[in-house]
């Protein structure tokens, strides 16, 4: 090696470790003053925790100390006085650290899981999110976040002894003391149904006999007297048309009071002055039938079925909200609102007639009501007519047909003629089609029919409605359904103007006769069905009929006296068992060889599903022997019907009713086949030793500051054919007691229509977050038995709440 050759290497190698170290130096500085700055962010970190750590602790003794302190959203820091923790507003600088706690709202789903989106609010339930902050040697910061509850199981309210029921409200239940205090249901002390007897209360009715009967009771007091409607004229001749009446509530005996009339005979009128004019109507027509409607305005309406062929049916106003709408008011006589005419369709069409009638001038048979629709058969067909806008009619201007007419089975019948006949399709007016032989004399079912269908009863099965129909003479149906959901238009098909709308075989699905059943096929008999019931589910139809005749000979009545028919499928209906080629095998009734010959009028009641109610008159008055003309029968094994009770009443009756008071006392009113004393009450109820249902409200359990419920347990027994529920409300309290305030009860999801149910041994669970928060707290419990010698029972109720 060379002198120049060796200095050449070392000037490269002192490039090269100059460059080297301009890479490393800078990297060991940076690392250096890193590793002191981490160990300063090291000691921020290891201050900050502790003082997160507290911040938490501060928040929880608030909480603790005072709930409606703490639950207030926004942004606060702790602060320390005199031994305990407070929330100030704003964030607080601490040793150079920033101290914040931002409390917000919670809410939860259906499930109870809290959402950040939806959901119901839970005042309950508080978010906090506590953090802390700084800014040297770098912006840095340590956080919290927790969800805060009401201290729960604090506090509680306990009933549990004979002496803390004793402060709630019976209605139909009783507290004993068997196993320390509980709440069963009542003895029955009442009537019961199989025992019927007359009430010592009756009232003699303006002319008569009465014909028809419906009524009414309040559903929320058992203050409010009961409304009784009776239609009183079965003649042209008679004066009065219709009878109002109230009957005490929950009193023994119940007393009658006849609040007014309804006539137009001029003669009735205190002066001429007050006799009403210009409504295009006299005093000469029948009355069918009754019933009655209560206007979205709270005015009271009665609806009679007439013979008037232009009028059939006439409307009275009786009360204009909480006062009678007397047309006189010197002689109590109620004011004429409006009227229904019976018409082929709804509308004006000038190239057809638009006016319908009975081919014998019998017009609407019965009248019914359901929801702001009225419905009513005339001459084997069915009208539909809107009441929703019933407060804004005149004499003048009639009630709105709703659709075209429905046509049903049956053909009215002439006793004199023993003819038949109806409107063929498309025939309105007096243009009937040609007469057909009937039976003799219009004897069906052993007595004289001349009406085509008889009764209807119309039912709301979903958002389907349907009409069940006792269909009456020159026919073999005896029932007969119909969907009247669809009302038909100008733009369906058939259209509302077709002469086939609502025909058997041409109407539209939604709005025509769908099915029918015949009780007997044979040939040479004579059945007809009286009255129809429908059970609120839309599975049963329960129908009278004329049992006792054999027309044909067999050794058989040709028809039973009551018939449960299945109408779970409405397009065919059909016996539980048999056919009616064999009859029915089963679901049916007759009377013993006495009481076979009562043939039911068109009048029935079913109670609660357990009890049939039948009336009618003596089918064979001149043989001696006198059958008991009211008639109760046990239907909870529907499968064989069977008498339990009943009355003799030698004129028989012509209509009944049934209603139920909102102490659950259920009365049935009669009118009797006669001109005196004419309405009559039975009083009934269970025959066992409890009454069928009732209820407990529970005194008022105060907190003594708004607060929120948490949860219920209940320890109960319930029996088989049995049940008991509960439904809780909160509220908050008036002037500081909970005396005034306004409980509405409800169940585990916050609506009304929702009750807590037992599992196994006991009702538990939350109460719902949109009734609270509250100071007052109270629980209602529900009583049912199918079982009248057993009874559900709650043997204690517990709710908790917190500070």
């Amino acid at each position: 090696m060379t002198i120049k050759s060796a200095r050449g290497s070392l000037i490269i190698e002192l490039l090269i470790a100059i460059a080297l170290a301009g890479l490393v130096i800078p990297a060991i500085l940076t690392g250096l003053v890193a590793s002191r700055e981490g160990k300063v962010q090291q000691e921020q970190r290891l201050q900050a925790v502790p003082l997160l750590r507290e911040t938490v602790e501060a928040v929880k003794s608030v909480r603790q100390n005072n709930w409606t302190t703490f639950a207030v959203n926004g942004t606060f820091h702790p602060v320390a006085a005199n031994g305990s923790w407070s929330l100030v507003s704003g964030t607080a600088t601490v040793s150079g650290f920033v101290q914040s706690v931002v409390i917000s709202d919670v809410n939860r789903n259906a499930s109870g899981a809290i959402v950040t989106n939806g959901g119901t609010l839970d005042p309950s339930t508080k978010k906090v999110y506590v953090k802390i902050s700084w800014t040297q040697p770098q912006d840095t910061f340590v956080d919290s976040t927790l969800y805060l509850t009401r201290y729960r199981d604090n506090f509680s309210c306990v009933d549990t002894t004979q002496t803390d029921f004793n402060k709630g409200t019976l209605v139909n239940t009783q507290v004993t003391n068997t196993a320390g205090g509980e709440v069963i249901l009542a003895n029955n002390n009442k009537a019961k149904w199989c025992s019927p007897s007359f009430s010592s209360a009756t009232i003699d009715l303006p002319d008569g006999p009465p014909v028809s009967v419906a009524a009414t009771a309040s559903a929320v007091t058992a203050s409010i007297p009961n409304d009784v409607f009776v239609a009183t004229a079965p003649y042209a001749t008679s004066s009065v048309k219709l009878a109002y009446l109230n009957v005490t509530a929950n009193t023994d005996p119940p007393i009658p009071t006849l609040r007014g009339t309804f006539t137009l005979d001029p003669a009735k009128y205190s002066t001429p002055s007050a006799v009403p004019t210009g409504i295009n109507l006299d005093n000469s027509f029948i009355t069918n039938s009754v019933t009655y409607y209560r206007s979205s305005g709270n005015k009271l309406y009665a609806l009679l079925g007439t013979n008037k062929p232009d009028h059939e049916v006439i409307v009275v106003q009786l009360r204009d909200g909480n006062n009678d709408t007397y047309q006189d008011a010197t002689n109590k006589i109620y004011k004429y609102w409006t009227f229904f005419n019976t018409r082929i369709y709804q509308g004006n069409n000038a190239s057809l007639p638009n006016q319908d009638q009975s081919p014998y001038g019998y017009g609407a048979v019965r009248v019914a009501v359901l929801g702001n629709r009225g419905y009513t058969i005339s001459g084997g067909f069915l009208y539909v007519f809107d009441l929703s806008n019933i407060d804004s009619k005149t004499p003048s201007s009639g009630l709105d047909m709703v659709g075209c007419r429905i046509q049903l089975d049956g053909y009215d019948c002439n006793p004199a003629t023993s003819r038949v006949r109806k409107y063929a399709a498309g025939s309105t007016g007096t243009n009937f089609q040609a007469e057909l032989a009937g039976q003799v004399g219009c004897m069906d079912g052993g007595a004289v029919q001349p009406y085509a269908d008889n009764d209807l009863f119309p039912i709301q099965v979903g958002a389907s409605t349907y009409v069940y129909f006792a269909v009456g003479a020159g026919t073999n149906p005896e029932l007969d359904i119909a969907n009247v959901t669809s009302v038909p238009t100008s733009g369906t098909s058939p259209r509302i103007s077709s002469r086939t709308c609502g025909t058997i075989a041409s109407g539209n699905a939604g709005w025509k006769r769908v099915s029918s059943l015949d009780f007997n096929s044979a040939t040479g008999t004579q059945e007809t069905a009286n009255s129809v019931f429908g059970k609120s589910d839309g599975t049963r139809a329960y129908i009278a009929s004329n049992g006792g005749v054999d027309a044909n000979g067999d050794g058989h009545p040709d028809a039973d006296q009551f018939y449960v028919v299945d109408t779970t499928t409405k397009t065919s209906p059909h016996f539980l068992s048999g056919t009616p080629a064999t009859g029915a095998t089963s679901g049916y009734y007759n009377g013993d060889a006495t009481n076979i010959q009562m043939f039911p009028r068109r009048s029935l009641t079913v109670l609660n599903g357990q009890r049939a109610v039948l009336v009618g008159q003596d089918g064979f008055p001149n043989d001696g022997i006198t059958p008991q003309t009211y008639q109760v029968v046990k239907i909870d094994n529907e499968v064989t019907p069977s008498y339990c009770g009943g009355l003799g009443y030698a004129p028989g009756f012509n209509d009944l009713t049934s209603v139920v008071e909102a102490d659950f006392d259920t009365f049935v009113y009669l009118v009797a086949n006669t001109n005196e004393k004419q309405l009559k009450i039975i009083q009934g109820g269970p025959d066992g030793t409890y009454v069928d249902s009732g209820s407990y409200e529970s005194s008022a359990c105060s907190s003594n500051y708004a607060t929120a419920f948490n949860r219920i347990l209940s320890t109960i027994s319930q029996p088989s054919n049995t049940t008991v529920q509960a439904q809780v409300a909160v509220s908050p309290s008036v002037s500081g007691s909970c005396t005034g305030a306004t409980y509405n009860y409800v169940g585990p999801d916050g609506t009304s229509g929702t009750f807590y149910t037992p599992n196994s041994a006991s009702i538990s669970g939350s109460v719902p977050f949109s009734i609270n928060p509250g100071q007052c707290f109270r629980y209602k419990l529900f009583f049912n038995t199918t079982d009248y010698n057993a009874t559900p029972q709650v043997n204690d109720f517990s709710t908790n709440y917190s500070p």
